[in-house]
């Protein structure tokens, strides 16, 4: 895995992310498969290895936004109330996606709160990134 090369995790120790890799797995995932529907219990935070996935946030006017860098981080309601996901996310050609397990990791986030809240302001970036890209689309 390429965590350590991940915007996210860049800069938290060598030993934290070796815990994090113990609840992550690598999926290959086919073309047009749904990671995850809006309304689902969110479970994972992912990242994408290779590939393209496209986040659809539902409305009077959907929303779509490509997620298709590597490292590119998705599915964060995992890691926030009231844990279900509101967008959609699917596959739009085979993927490789790393799959976080979110309760796995906000309890990691209170064994190190220093590094957690560094990845939390770092995933509330990435948020606000795509919150002003929804403003221009509408």
């Amino acid at each position: 895995m390429f965590m350590q090369e991940v915007e996210l995790f860049k800069s938290i120790p060598s030993h934290i992310l070796h815990e994090i890799t113990q609840f992550a797995s690598e999926e290959s995932v086919q073309a047009e498969e749904v990671l995850f529907r809006e309304g689902d219990i969110a479970e994972y935070l992912y990242i994408l290895e290779d590939g393209q996935v496209v986040i659809t946030v539902p409305g009077k006017k959907a929303i779509t936004f490509p997620v298709d860098s590597a490292g590119s981080v998705f599915g964060w309601s995992a890691l926030v109330e009231p844990r279900r996901y509101t967008a959609s996310a699917e596959c739009t050609m085979d993927s490789k996606v790393i799959k976080i397990d979110g309760e796995r990791l906000l309890k990691l986030f209170e064994r190190y709160p220093h590094e957690g809240l560094l990845i939390l302001r770092r995933l509330a970036g990435v948020m606000g990134t795509r919150l002003v890209q929804s403003y221009r689309r509408v």
